[in-house]
Formats: C-alpha cells, structure tokens, sequence
C-alpha cells in the first residue's frame, strides 16, 4: 500500500511538472529566451573545447621541455663528475711530483 501511495505522488509531481512544462513552453517569449540560452550554450561549449586543445597543446610542449631540461642536467652532472675525476687526478699529479721533488732532495 505504501507502494501505490508513493508512486501517486510521484505521478502527481511528474504531471504537475509536465504543466509547468507546457505553460512554459506555450509563451513565444520563453521559447525564444530557452533558444537564446541554447545558443549561448553551445557557443560556450564550443570555446571552452578550443581552450582545453589549446591548454593541452601547451601542456605537451612544456612536458617536452621539461625532459630536455631534464636531459640536459643529466648530462650537465655526468659531465660534472668527470670534471671531478680530472680534480682528484690532478691533485694526485701534483702530489706524485712534490714526492719526486723530495726524492731528489733527498739524493742531492
């Protein structure tokens, strides 16, 4: 029974909304406004589609050069490293020729 009251009701609101509906819809004036509205909605939409391509569009192009960024101080460390390399090796140069200069000393 709570079934049949329920589903009256809602028969009853969906009727009165169709009235409403049709009231609405039997004035030119709202006619013309919905078609308006219709409109500016499907230009709005058709906007807010060219700015996302273009958003997206810019996202790419600046996910691209954030890896080239990305590549390039890879490259810049790894260069960094051997310019390290060549530090200690040079530190070990001169201390192997302070030695050789204390060995001659030594001779003499």
């Amino acid at each position: 029974m709570a079934f049949d009251i329920s589903r009256k009701n809602d028969v009853e609101k969906l009727i009165s909304y169709s009235d409403d509906l049709v009231h609405l819809l039997n004035d030119q004036k709202d006619i013309i406004y919905l078609n308006q509205c219709l409109q500016q909605s499907d230009a709005l939409r058709s906007r807010c589609r060219s700015d996302h391509a273009q958003l997206h569009t810019s996202l790419q192009d600046y996910h691209k050069k954030i890896d080239a960024c990305k590549q390039k101080t890879e490259a810049a460390k790894a260069e960094g490293a051997s310019d390290a390399e060549i530090h200690l090796l040079q530190k070990e140069l001169d201390e192997e020729v302070q030695t050789e200069a204390f060995l001659r000393e030594d001779l003499r």
